[in-house]
């Protein structure tokens, strides 16, 4: 449902133009088995694209997963920011719901601050259209697929081959679906460019950061359930000491009682430093590792593109071949006329499909620039929150430890005095 008056947080503007996202109010619908959680996406914008200033819609996951799905189709070679990962297990729990929204928040986020992202219909449609006006653009965009589904030939050339595969589809978004004959995938050669030596050499290093970018999680994970565990363990100290002050007489009752109280303050500020470190540092981390596989995907885009030249390439070779064959052989003149004509179309879908891997190339190549930058930026902001988040917790537990010092000196009973040296016999 549509909500005019959503509430949104502070805007932020580039050059006059504003679109601030947030989602909130996640919420479990239905039971069992069908059950999901529901968010609202927030937004507030003064772009002439949409309909209002403020608004806000009711999404759940799959609708999100569309999205991004949308996106990557519409802008062939765009680095789609990630999604959160799917789960099976505890994904009602509150502290995943909460790590989810937060997760989606940053997903639409980021797309806003895209600059063709942000402007495909798919993603209007997704902040600001009712529940009948997603499910009519979920249709089209069925509908759209199939209209881009691979053209067959169904001119009867001799040494046609079993080309069925037409190149247009790959120019229409519809790359993944690709079903070449295998005689196409033989015949296809994709020479290498100085621009692919590049690529791929991006690819390496793309791969690379995203194994140490996975080793640094899974330390920060392994530091997170320490720190959980010294929480649990605080408690279950402080409980101990106030336990056994209960046993005991003044003033040492006192004491115990206080330490124990002590020990309590600090098992919350643990489980507190824990909750605070993953928002601050583990899950910018863990999406820089999801943005890297959105890089990945990105450079896949542009190789189904140059392979789609590669295929209609070889499919003009083959029409080229099989108008030679006719010409001149009695009999055949309207064959032969016929072969030309696909001959004329096949030089266009080389001509489109060129075009369109320059245009994925060119996108590919400045999203690689703009990530490194973007990266760069977060990685170095995530740490230096990580650090200042450690400073001021060791600040907090040192004047919780210090805070208890007077309360035990101010107790404690004078000591005794050392035993007599006993003299000792020669």
């Amino acid at each position: 449902m549509m909500d005019s008056q959503a509430h949104v947080g502070p805007t932020e503007s580039t050059e006059g133009q504003v679109l601030t996202i947030t989602v909130s109010d996640p919420k479990k619908e239905s039971e069992g088995m069908n059950s999901y959680v529901s968010y609202k996406v927030n937004t507030a914008t003064n772009r002439e694209e949409f309909s209002y200033g403020q608004f806000g819609v009711i999404r759940r996951y799959s609708d999100f997963a569309w999205l991004s799905d949308r996106l990557a189709r519409d802008v062939p070679g765009a680095i789609v920011p990630p999604l959160p990962d799917k789960a099976v297990v505890g994904r009602f729990g509150a502290d995943f719901v909460e790590s989810r929204r937060r997760q989606l928040e940053r997903f639409l986020q980021q797309t806003a601050e895209h600059e063709e992202l942000s402007k495909s219909h798919y993603f209007q449609t997704f902040l600001q259209a009712d529940d009948a006006g997603l499910l009519n653009a979920k249709a089209e965009a069925k509908v759209q697929e199939k209209l881009n589904e691979p053209r067959r030939n169904n001119t009867q050339v001799p040494g046609d081959g079993t080309l069925a595969t037409r190149v247009g589809a790959w120019l229409e978004g519809s790359v993944a679906s690709l079903s070449a004959s295998m005689q196409a995938s033989q015949t296809a050669h994709v020479p290498q460019t100085s621009e692919d030596e590049i690529l791929e050499s991006e690819l390496a290093h793309v791969a690379n950061l995203e194994a140490q970018t996975q080793n640094v999680s899974k330390h920060a994970q392994t530091l997170a359930k320490r720190n959980r565990d010294v929480a649990n363990g605080l408690f279950e100290f402080g409980l101990a000491f106030t336990l056994l002050g209960q046993t005991e007489h003044a003033p040492l009752n006192d004491a115990l009682t206080k330490l124990g109280s002590c020990a309590d303050q600090l098992s919350l500020l643990a489980t507190e430093h824990v909750a605070r470190e993953d928002a601050a540092f583990r899950d910018p981390v863990d999406d820089q590792i999801r943005h890297l596989a959105s890089v990945k995907a990105a450079l896949g885009q542009r190789q189904k593109h140059k392979h789609a030249v590669a295929l209609a390439e070889a499919d003009l070779s083959q029409r080229k071949q099989a108008a030679a064959k006719l010409a001149g052989r009695p009999g055949a003149e309207g064959r032969a006329v016929a072969a030309e004509g696909a001959i004329q179309r096949a030089r266009e879908d080389v001509d489109k499909a060129r075009r369109a891997l320059e245009v994925v190339t060119a996108r590919v190549t400045r999203e690689l620039q703009r990530f490194k930058a973007l990266r760069a930026a977060e990685l170095r902001r995530a740490i230096a929150s990580y650090v200042a988040l450690q400073a001021e917790h060791s600040a907090a537990l040192r004047d919780q430890w210090a805070e208890l010092l007077p309360d035990l000196d101010a107790g404690a009973p004078p000591l005794p005095p050392p035993p007599a040296e006993e003299a000792v016999g020669v």
